[in-house]
Formats: structure tokens, sequence, C-alpha cells
């Protein structure tokens, strides 16, 4: 379902941008070897953002524990509430953060429902849907809080359009990306494309081994484990 707020949208736009924040707590991303997708949030206005990420956690200078802690104790969050292991170096995390002067803010000033965002080396990427005759004002909103990149904007015909945006920028594609190996995507998706997950006519593992020029055995464990991982995540969070 589409939320009522992009309905309303008569000239909508994809924005997407990369940002440096001066002062918050992504800037400290660049200090670990991690990733983070955000995945839920909700602000509380004018006190704190409630966020929760997905982290996939490389780093070995020192463990995701300590990083949170730190970044607690220096006031850049205010509370961390959670910090579950998903599977292999993949976390999820639930903390409080900061509202004011934080691009979320700046997303509820300016009227925008609907976004995404990942952060790495303190970069933050994101892509979002807005109406077209904010983009402008949002754009100069940003500059006073930190350092924006590569701001692009592209209009969006129908809502159909904005349909196919949402579905291909879902959490569990997020997820996918990365708690799975490169060769274990690629697996997956030529088993899904081959039909071997077909309840009736279903290919076979050889046939899927052929496909790929890949040992049967090699085959059979990257889907079993890419499986066992998807479904890991899938129950952490219910």
């Amino acid at each position: 379902m589409i939320p009522e707020s992009l309905g309303k949208i008569s000239e909508p736009a994809l924005i997407s941008f990369r940002f440096r924040h001066r002062g918050d707590w992504t800037l400290w991303t660049r200090m670990v070897n991690a990733h983070f997708i955000s995945t839920v949030w909700y602000p509380i206005i004018d006190y704190a953002n409630i966020e929760v990420v997905v982290v996939k956690w490389v780093d070995k200078g020192t463990n995701i524990h300590e990083y949170f802690t730190k970044l607690s104790k220096r006031g850049l969050i205010y509370e961390v509430d959670l910090v579950k292991k998903i599977i292999n170096n993949t976390y999820l995390v639930g903390f409080i953060g900061p509202y004011r002067n934080t691009v979320r803010e700046r997303l509820i000033l300016n009227n925008i429902p609907y976004f995404k965002s990942s952060i790495h080396n303190g970069f933050q990427d994101w892509l979002i849907l807005a109406p077209l005759n904010r983009a402008d004002d949002f754009k100069e909103s940003l500059k006073s809080i930190g350092k924006l990149m590569n701001f692009k904007i592209k209009s969006i015909a129908n809502i159909k359009d904005i349909i196919q945006i949402i579905s291909k920028n879902n959490n569990m594609i997020d997820y996918i990306k990365l708690a799975l190996t490169g060769n274990e995507f690629k697996t997956l998706r030529r088993a899904w494309e081959l039909g071997y997950f077909n309840i009736s006519n279903r290919s076979t593992l050889s046939e899927v081994s052929m496909a790929l020029n890949k040992d049967k055995s090699t085959v059979d464990r990257q889907i079993k484990e890419s499986i066992r991982k998807i479904i890991y995540y899938i129950m952490s969070i219910m």
C-alpha cells in the first residue's frame, strides 16, 4: 500500500544525494569498517529520533558494542536500546539520537514522506521521494548542517513509478546486499531464474550448477547459506 501522503503529491520527484554531516553520529562511521542501513525511524518532534539500523560490521579494531558505547558517551546518540546479532557479522541496532539539525528534521520540515539511507565511511547516501516544488528549499536547508554532494533530481511520471521505486528499495533487499556474499547472491538469483524454487516443474540442482559452471556441492551450500541468512533476518525482526 502506498502511504496516503505520497498520493497527495501532485508533482513527485526522485532525489538522490550524498551528505556528510558536520557533527552527528554518522560522521564517526569514517573511523570503522562497517556499513549501516537505516531500516526503521520514528521522530519525536523537537526532541529525538528513534532509529533502527542494520549493520554489517567487519572492523577488526573494535567491536560493535564498544563503538556504540563510545557514541553514547560522546553524546552523539542518547541511548542504545538494542544490539542484536542476526547472522555472522550482521547486526540489528536500535538507538535514540538527536532530532534537531539532522537530515530527518529537514525532511519533516519540507513535508517529504518517503526516504531511505545508508551510511559508510562518514557519508550518508540518500534516496527520497519529494514534492518537486520543495526540492530547492530542502537542498538549501541541508547546507547549514553539512556538506552536500551529487544532488540529483528526477521527475516521476505516475504512481506506478512510485510503486516500482519503493518495491526496488525495500529493507529486505538492503539486508540481502549486506549479508550475502556476491557469489551467494549470484547463485540464489540464478537458481530463482531457472525455476529451482518452483513447486512444480522445478529445475534440478545439477541444471543450476551447469548454468553457473560450479560444483553441485558448492551451489547447494551457497543456496542453503543464503536462505539461512534470510530466514534469520526475518525471524529476528518478528
